[in-house]
C-alpha cells in the first residue's frame, strides 16, 4: 500500500529549529540530524503500523544517531506527523511520552 506523507507547520517549525541549533554546535551536524530525520520519515512511510501505538493513535518513531523520535498518526492511506520532539522532554498529554 502506498501512503501519502502529511508534515505538519508545527513538526516543521520544532525540528528546522533544531536543525538549526545543531548546526551551531558544529557545522554540518544539523544537516547529519535532518538526513536522520528523512531516513526516519521514509522508514515510517514504508511501514507506518511498524510502530507501536504510544497514546491513543499515536505512534513514535526513533530517530537512530539524535535523542528525538517523530510522533505521527496513521489515517486510512495517509501519515501525519505532529511532532519531532526530543526525547528527555516532559510527557506531552496529547502524544504520550
Amino acid at each position: 500500500m502506498s501512503y501519502s506523507f502529511h508534515v505538519r507547520v508545527e513538526a516543521v517549525r520544532e525540528f528546522s529549529a533544531v536543525a538549526i541549533w545543531y548546526d551551531k554546535q558544529r557545522k554540518g551536524l544539523g544537516h547529519r540530524f535532518l538526513d536522520e530525520l528523512q531516513r526516519c520519515f521514509t522508514f515510517i512511510r514504508s511501514n507506518p503500523y511498524g510502530y507501536q501505538l504510544r497514546k491513543g493513535d499515536f505512534r513514535h518513531a526513533a530517530l537512530d544517531d539524535f535523542p528525538y523520535r517523530v510522533v505521527f498518526k496513521v489515517k486510512g492511506n495517509q501519515v501525519f506527523v505532529y511532532q519531532v520532539r526530543h526525547t528527555n522532554r516532559k510527557p506531552s498529554k496529547r502524544f504520550g511520552p
